[in-house]
């Protein structure tokens, strides 16, 4: 099967949509009189030319920086000639260093690109056309550190003629200080502060992202788009199943309780008073477990208790992934009505393959009927360090009665890892390329052949200096299980800019291993 055709996964996706018995119900929203004024392209238009080296769908995540420091066909150059790159994931609105800018500050530089660091502003890194944007409060988003670069315009004609395909790669990574009116589309705490992040229960939220969107699929000649939403839900959030040291914690981070959430939840059943009480409780749950003895009865009976005295605690956390896959389904209808070829999907973050809570809360399969693919994150190099984090937060909660190496070996048996490096080595060596492997079937399964699967394979993301770093061998061995565990492609990640040429061989050599490039 040609992956890089868009036709890819239709005959199967179209069975799994048929032999559904139930499914969200979650409305494709047009974008009002916006989508109406734009030139729809008919589902029977032109399809894109398949890159003659591979059928193989080899992503790499990049930032308009690099091509501004090395020059864009150079840079496509190299891409191709290194790492058998034919897909740019081109980060087109961000707020973060994670997708845009160079090297991160502190991390040791790469071995391509200006040997200096930079600081990131944000924003859109591609022209913003102001008539899609009306209904939006959120306007004026044009990052300035580049001048007039434009990601999509200055690279997609390049990137053509060179038989690479261009997506659209955004994520929610915002800096309110730097966005008028943000407020206006902001989550709201349990306690009433306006958070950092979107609600997605928000009108003027939904018509911001569709709006960028529109703007995107219309006047630019991309192949796809790729949301990147890294974000839990209340209960997750509250009791700290992150692998970002979050405790202790200086605000509550359990949302979204906004007047549009609380009116949504009263339309679909859910007493959101009953449900923010529940969250105060939890979160005074939390704080006692954490700073005082251990209970006679355990951490884990105390949060049962809970958990029964207020349902509503559950009900919310359906309630916000439930609202998450509606934004989802919102940015696909926009997306789709204006070109049907364009293949749109999601980055899923790394938490899934180490939190049993995030993996239950986000199944594949409900994401099927507004997705064309889906990159789940299966980094193993940079899991060490993270899952140790994770599950000393977790233990310090939900898993106060085990010690943590316990809960480390639990979380294992929850997920079929085995041979897999105790607490003391976790954080120096990664877990194996068999994870990545073991998580690429369990994602093709769940979604049962109907669209294809790119995992992410992290190649020098940031860890501390005397964690985990990678290796071309690691990216090797990750690349090919993936492979040989049924993808259809795989997505380099997390940014080109900080990535060393070496290590991206190392996924040129697994192709060339698998047979996939020659």
């Amino acid at each position: 099967m040609n992956h890089l055709d868009q036709s890819s996964g239709g005959t199967s996706r179209r069975r799994f949509l048929k032999g559904m018995a139930a499914g969200p119900a979650l409305a494709l929203a047009s974008g009002g009189n916006l989508l109406s004024q734009i030139p729809h392209e008919s589902a029977s238009g032109p399809t894109r030319k398949t890159p003659a080296k591979s059928n193989t769908f080899v992503a790499i995540q990049i930032g308009a920086r690099s091509f501004v420091d090395e020059g864009v066909d150079p840079c496509l150059d190299t891409l191709q000639e290194t790492g058998g790159v034919n897909v740019l994931m081109a980060t087109v609105f961000t707020y973060g260093s994670g997708l845009a800018g160079r090297q991160v500050h502190g991390e040791p530089l790469p071995d391509h690109g200006v040997q200096e660091y930079d600081r990131v502003h944000g924003g859109s890194f591609t022209r913003v056309h102001p008539e899609f944007y009306a209904d939006s409060p959120i306007k004026d988003i044009r990052a300035p550190e580049l001048g007039d670069f434009d990601i999509l315009a200055d690279v997609i004609p390049k990137a053509k003629a060179k038989g690479m395909q261009t997506y659209a790669l955004f994520e929610e990574n915002y800096n309110p200080r730097l966005i008028p009116n943000f407020e206006k589309v902001a989550e709201v705490d349990l306690y009433g502060k306006v958070g950092s992040t979107t609600c997605f229960n928000n009108p003027y939220a939904r018509a911001f992202l569709a709006s960028m969107v529109a703007d995107w699929a219309t006047n630019n000649d991309i192949d796809g788009i790729m949301w990147e939403s890294e974000r839990q839900g209340p209960l997750n959030n509250t009791i700290g199943a992150s692998f970002n040291k979050i405790f202790p914690r200086r605000f509550s981070s359990a949302n979204c309780f906004c007047d549009h959430c609380i009116q949504k939840g009263k339309y679909v059943g859910i007493d959101g008073s009953r449900a923010r009480e529940g969250y105060i409780a939890l979160d005074h749950w939390v704080s006692r477990t954490q700073a005082g003895p251990k209970s006679p009865d355990g951490s884990f009976v105390g949060l049962w208790r809970l958990f029964l005295e207020y349902p509503e605690i559950f009900a919310w956390e359906r309630f916000w992934y439930t609202s998450q896959e509606e934004m989802y389904s919102t940015l696909y209808g926009t997306a789709k009505a204006i070109k049907p070829r364009l293949q749109v999907g999601w980055h899923i973050m790394h938490v899934v393959t180490m939190s049993p809570f995030y993996s239950a809360d986000t199944s594949y399969a409900r994401l099927v009927p507004f997705s064309d693919y889906l990159k789940p994150c299966t980094y193993n190099n940079c899991a060490g360090p993270r899952l140790a984090q994770y599950v000393r937060n977790v233990q310090s909660t939900v898993f106060r009665d085990m010690s943590p190496e316990q809960v480390l070996e639990m979380h294992y048996a929850f997920f079929g890892y085995t041979g897999e490096p105790g607490l003391d080595k976790l954080p120096t060596s990664g877990l194996s390329s068999e994870t990545v492997g073991i998580e690429t079937r369990r994602a093709i399964d769940d979604v049962q052949g109907a669209i294809p699967i790119y995992p992410g394979i992290d190649i020098d993301i940031p860890t501390g200096l005397n964690e985990k770093r990678t290796q071309p061998s690691d990216v090797r061995a990750a690349t090919l299980s993936a492979l040989k565990a049924g993808a259809a492609g795989v997505v380099l990640s997390r940014k080109y800019a900080e990535m060393r040429l070496t290590n991206i061989a190392g996924a040129r050599q697994a192709l060339q291993d698998a047979g996939a490039i020659t």
